[in-house]
């Protein structure tokens, strides 16, 4: 691609054969399932929070295959002996088996755990995977296929956004967390696509929009902490990389004052360490896709290049030799856990997107 700087084409260049290869390509009654797999953690099938760093490097090549991706959810959401909750599911099992969540879901009682949900992540991951793929199609008519199960998870997120209770985001390794600002700030925007998409097939999507409007000017006040902003609220002299902001820009969403992004991205660039910058305040260690992300939140192209530069060097120094990792330290060449040969890699390919 013309203007990629040779550092970014070579990380672009390791990433895209195993975002490919880490999914199962199914047909069925003439419909795509593109099966996502979590190689190096669980083998869940079709997870909804890897769906979403995922789609990038799709959305960019082959917009029908985020559908494939988003199809097996839906499939079990909307029928009727599938998932029976008002949030939108984790999975669709464990590889190789389609046949209902598994994440949080214990074997000996048949119940799901409610604290091992992540109601607020996945529900703002469908609205903005959708409001994505359609935007990308200039096409809605895959939004309006599925408007009913839509419509209740962006009203669940209009109830629960500022949620005060403990729960899990994608980044579940970190563990729970009350008042998380970055997971909030996707809620917001999966309200605020909504109301676009609302718009985009000819219904009123104004009240959601404004919604979306007022609960960022309150998000705004509750997460400053003098020159950024906080990991949870309440949190004085916590800090995280805000990477589900990329959205109000992406989508033309124009929610959240501008000036946040400018302010946050400044705060980043004194926090930056040989091989990256960490997730949050609370860890040395960082998430490949989530840093890649927070370098399209303005057009610093400084900050851009202090993280493509120290992913490249981590990859040229990591000590593990094994396929792309997307968790790792940020202050000593080594992975953390095992992710590695993950599909979440699709999001690297985040600068390239223009919707």
């Amino acid at each position: 691609e013309q203007g990629l700087s040779e550092k970014y084409a070579d990380i672009l260049s390791l990433a895209y054969r195993q975002v490919v290869s880490s999914h199962k390509l199914v047909q069925k009654d003439g419909k795509l399932l593109y099966f996502s797999k979590e190689c190096g953690s669980n083998g869940c099938l079709g997870t909804v929070d890897v769906t979403y760093p995922s789609i990038p490097m799709f959305l960019y090549y082959k917009p029908e295959l985020v559908e494939g991706m988003l199809n097996p959810i839906f499939e079990y959401a909307e029928k009727e002996h599938g998932w029976h909750y008002e949030f939108a599911p984790h999975d669709v099992g464990q590889y190789p088996i389609a046949n209902g969540q598994v994440y949080g879901y214990d074997r000996k009682t048949r119940e799901m755990k409610y604290d091992m949900q992540m109601p607020i992540e996945e529900c703002g991951n469908m609205l903005l995977c959708v409001a994505a793929l359609c935007a990308v199609k200039k096409d809605y008519t895959y939004a309006k296929e599925h408007r009913e199960i839509l419509a209740q998870w962006a009203d669940y997120l209009v109830k629960t956004v500022f949620s005060s209770e403990s729960q899990l985001c994608t980044d579940d390794f970190a563990g729970h967390l009350a008042g998380n600002v970055n997971l909030s700030a996707k809620g917001i925007l999966g309200i605020a696509a909504w109301g676009a998409v609302l718009n985009a097939i000819g219904e009123d999507g104004s009240s959601y929009a404004q919604k979306a409007k007022e609960y960022a000017g309150k998000w705004n006040e509750l997460a400053q902490s003098g020159d950024h902003y906080m990991l949870a609220f309440g949190h004085e002299n916590t800090w995280s990389l805000k990477y589900n902001l990329v959205w109000d820009r992406l989508l033309h969403l124009d929610v959240f004052d501008p000036d946040i992004f400018e302010a946050e991205v400044a705060f980043y660039k004194t926090r930056v360490n040989c091989y990256g910058i960490p997730l949050d305040s609370r860890s040395d260690y960082t998430k490949s896709d989530w840093q890649m992300w927070s370098v399209c939140l303005t057009g610093d192209q400084e900050y851009r290049e202090m993280i493509i530069g120290a992913m490249w060097d981590m990859l040229c120094d990591m000590e593990e030799r094994v396929p792309f990792s997307d968790w790792y330290y940020t202050s000593e060449p080594h992975r953390c856990g095992t992710f590695q040969a993950r599909t979440v890699q699709g999001g690297l390919f985040l600068p390239l997107l223009e919707i």
